[in-house]
């Protein structure tokens, strides 16, 4: 009886030193429904060994160490989502343990019928600012547009453009796929808002930094959709049908189904009303852009997810545009020795243009494991246009007149560019936690052919007003320029420890320009020599970097160095010429952010980048496509190396719902390619401005910006107040002269969106805007632009059927020059009836621009040159439209 005892006893004490000797790891990923990781879950292990808890991090990521059995339970739970247990049986040995990701469904609590949901209107994270859409109040059938227009910190201009904590939004993404090619108002203005959970304004490394979390370089900022998971089978569109008076229409519609793994979507649309791709009909914009234009598009958009790893995805659009515009141009250019150059310049621009572009994804995502993505790219475009200008110049010495020019020009210009390309990524995480290597390749290769007939009749006064020269100028110019661009790299991370890796990355570019240009006097068809050139140049980088990259719950940080090794070499085939420049940048690497809480963030970047010259700045032959403008390159230019330094904060108050966004920026440049501005003395008095090019210092850029939103009467009334200001040092040659010119622009804006019922939509709005320039020669004074502009825009709901709407803008200009100068008043209005069910129809009738005052005003700085310019829009027009919007979603 005691020796089976013994044995007994035995054979458990060597089974549990067993299980005291194995050891096992378990890790996995915790997402939402759109495959995006939820960050602070609570992940509980319990087994008959253990009970182990942790939290994810915020990329979702949770691991649990010394397990002792490979039978457990896994029990997760987060704030707003469903509970989820999961049983794990593995098998012994197998000490290595990869949970596959887990999915939470989002949940809604009810309590008495009413529907209790979180107040915060927004979570500040790492590189990501997000709303969630339930949080605010939407009219029925609402679209995209009208939740951004609510979001805090985010601003939609008149011009379409969606600008967010200062900075325009380049794309917008639906569940992280682009969406008819990111087209901005194509989402905006057709994806139903019901269908969207949250807004995430992201600051985008690129894929890399999605797959390695490396903030490498400047970020862009792009806005991603995430719709309701549990809505995986519907359809939603719209459709426009309208006329109006001087034989303005507009046609459009947008038809998008989905179901589970596979979504479709198609649009067109035909207008003559400066309508943009999307076709909206309920936009008040003031004209469209610049300019009468006739539009007529096409684009579908395809996804599709063929099994658990493999998918496609992508998008062709076409469009067919022609335009007439007529603008007028008062440009002064300033020279030492107190001379002036000021030229009043007419022109009348008609224009037809095509674009096709196609771009499909093929992509392999093994549990985030494996990942390989492969995005051809083909484009080709096509524009001729009719150009019709008159040039009244005249040269001022000590502001008396010394001579005037008078030119009449007919130029057309034939264009055609098409382009093909290729990208590959490709990323491997190892079964080591944190190791990580991503490769990505990109080759684009295109042709841009121009062909130019112009025809310039050039007439010389003397300072008496007398003839002093008659000439006439007839030429044929045929450009073809090719490029080819192949970029490889490649980022292998390494961890030190758990939140921290090591990087090495190399970066291969090479960029190859091959430009042929002839020009031939029109009537003898005989070739000019020396205005012809063939030219071919290159330009070559290899870098290598070494970097430190922390992620921790609250601080982020990456330290590092790179060494960029440059090549520019080019030759003039026609003029034997040869140019072979060698280059080395050495450039630090720094970011740092932190996020004490989902209130607040700080940021910090410094980045660096290499531009080479153009074909254009670098052949050496004369460009006179513009006889009084001609431009000639110089083949021994250098790179320009730019270094940019960027701070960002940003703050929520969770009881006041109080938001405060800021940044600030500093750029540098050495080496800058500047123009060089000479004015060159002919026979008979002639006088042109020809431009050269050169490398210097000297110049520099320096911002800042700010967004506050103040939420009052219980949200009824947002007070947003918005600041930017931006002071420039521009460094450029006139007649080899270095000058400077510092352009400060500084802006404010106050605007207010009032809702104190459910009838009543009111946003009024102020801006002033001051735009100030001084050059460092001492005879000129400063040049200063200032403007007012009063806006206001609302709607009435007169009954449950009846809507009145419309939108003002009064501006008010000080310090255009010449006949620019204007201070139109724009008022926009409809009367609305909605009818079928659900509203889902409606029949408008608007009024743009009553007084008919709409044109477009701009100033431009550039070298030694102030350019006031002044556009048509479209006028005056009336319009009946028809509008049928249509969704239905299931689980």
């Amino acid at each position: 009886m005691k020796v089976f005892v013994i044995l007994i006893a035995l054979l458990l004490s060597s089974r549990c030193l067993n299980a005291q000797t194995i050891r096992y790891f378990v890790r996995g990923t915790l997402q939402d429904t759109s495959g995006t990781g939820i960050s602070g879950a609570t992940v509980l292990l319990t087994s008959d060994f253990d009970s182990v808890l942790v939290k994810t991090n915020d990329k979702g990521f949770y691991s649990l160490k010394d397990i002792t059995s490979p039978v457990f339970k896994l029990t997760i739970s987060n704030l707003g989502y469903q509970s989820l247990v999961k049983d794990h049986i593995g098998e012994e040995g197998m000490f290595y343990i990869e949970i596959e990701p887990l999915q939470l469904q989002a949940q809604s609590y009810e309590l008495n019928q009413i529907l209790i949901t979180g107040k915060q209107l927004l979570v500040i994270k790492k590189d990501t600012i997000e709303y969630q859409s339930r949080n605010y109040k939407l009219r029925e059938n609402a679209y995209t547009e009208d939740l951004l227009r609510q979001l805090p910190g985010i601003i939609l201009n008149d011009d379409g453009d969606v600008i967010a904590q200062g900075k325009q939004i380049s794309k917008i993404t639906v569940n992280g796929r682009d969406f008819f090619g990111g087209d901005v108002e194509t989402v905006m203005k057709n994806i139903p808002a019901n269908l969207i959970e949250k807004i995430q304004v992201i600051n985008d490394y690129g894929d890399q930094g999605q797959f390695t979390g490396s903030a490498t370089g400047r970020s862009q900022k792009i806005i991603n959709i995430k719709t309701w998971a549990n809505l995986r089978k519907g359809y939603f569109g719209n459709a426009n049908a309208g006329l109006g008076n001087e034989g303005r229409y507009q046609v459009s519609a947008l038809a998008n189904y989905f179901n589970n793994n596979r979504e479709t979507g198609v649009y067109g649309n035909l207008n003559n009303n400066n309508s943009s791709l999307s076709g909206s009909g309920y936009a008040l914009k003031n004209g469209g852009d610049n300019g009468l234009t006739n539009l007529n598009a096409f684009g579908f958009n395809h996804r599709e997810k063929y099994n658990k790893y493999l998918s496609s995805f992508g998008s062709y659009n076409y469009s067919n545009t022609r335009n007439e515009l007529f603008s007028e141009t008062f440009r002064q250019n300033i020279y030492p020795n107190n001379t002036l150059i000021v030229n009043y310049d007419t022109s009348r621009v008609t224009s037809n243009g095509y674009n096709h572009v196609f771009q499909w994804n093929i992509e392999y995502d093994r549990n985030k494991e494996d990942y390989i993505q492969i995005s051809p790219s083909v484009s080709f475009s096509k524009r001729n246009s009719i150009t019709n200008s008159n040039l009244i110049q005249n040269k001022l010495t000590n502001s008396y007149l010394i001579d005037s020019l008078r030119q009449q020009t007919n130029e057309s210009t034939s264009n055609l560019n098409p382009l093909i390309g290729l990208r590959v990524v490709a990323n491997h995480r190892f079964k080591k936690p944190g190791r990580n290597v991503y490769t990505e390749l990109n080759i684009k290769n295109g042709v841009n052919t121009t062909e130019q007939r112009v025809d310039a009749r050039l007439n010389f006064y003397d300072r008496s007003g007398n003839l002093s020269l008659d000439s006439l100028l007839r030429t044929f110019l045929k450009n073809e320029n090719e490029n080819l661009n192949i970029s490889a790299k490649v980022s292998y991370l390494e961890p030190i420890t758990t939140n921290t890796r090591l990087e090495f990355g190399y970066v291969y570019s090479y960029s190859e320009f091959l430009n042929d240009r002839e020009a031939n006097w029109a009537d003898m068809i005989k070739r000019i020599d020396s205005l012809s050139n063939r030219y071919t140049y290159s330009f070559r980088t290899n870098l290598v970097s070494l970097a430190l990259r922390h992620s921790g719950s609250k601080h982020a940080y990456s330290i590092g160095i790179s060494v960029q090794p440059t090549l520019l070499s080019g030759e003039s085939i026609s003029n034997s010429i040869r140019i072979n420049r060698i280059g080395l940048n050495i450039v630090p690497e720094l970011s740092y952010s932190y996020t004490p809480s989902s209130e607040k963030s700080f940021g910090f970047n410094y980045a660096a980048s290499s531009n080479p010259p153009s074909y254009l700045q670098l052949q050496p032959v004369t460009d006179v496509t513009n006889p009084q403008y001609p431009i000639t390159g110089n083949p021994t230019l250098k790179s320009e190396l730019w270094h940019t330094v960027d701070f960002s904060y940003n703050s929520f108050n969770f009881d006041t719902g109080n938001t405060l966004f800021t940044s600030l920026s500093a750029s540098v440049v050495q080496d800058q390619v500047v123009a060089n501005t000479v004015l060159v003395y002919h026979p008979d008095n002639v006088v042109t401005q020809e431009t050269l090019f050169d490398n210097i210092n000297g110049g520099f850029q320096l911002g800042g910006l700010y967004n506050a939103s103040l939420p009052l009467v219980g949200r009824r009334i947002i007070l947003d107040i918005n600041g930017n200001v931006s002071y420039n040092n521009n460094v450029s040659l006139s007649n080899y002269v270095k000058i400077t010119g510092k352009n400060l622009i500084t802006s404010q804006n106050f605007r207010m969106q009032i809702n104190p019922g459910g009838k009543l939509e009111l946003n009024p709005s102020v801006t002033y805007t001051l735009n100030n320039t001084s050059y460092s020669l001492d005879e000129y004074e400063k040049n200063e632009l200032s403007t007012w502009l009063l806006s206001a825009s609302g709607r009435w709901n007169v009954s449950p059927s009846f809507i009145l709407g419309s939108a003002l803008d009064k501006n008010f200009y000080n310090g255009f020059a010449g006949s620019v100068k204007t201070n139109p008043l724009i008022l926009n209005t409809y009367l609305e009836y909605q009818f079928l069910k659900g509203k889902k129809g409606a029949l408008r009738f608007t009024g743009f621009d009553l007084f008919d005052q709409n044109t477009n005003v701009q100033r431009l700085i550039l070298n030694n040159s102030i350019m006031d310019n002044r556009s048509n829009r479209l006028g005056r027009y009336f319009m009946v439209l028809f509008t049928l919007n249509v969704n239905k979603f299931e689980t």
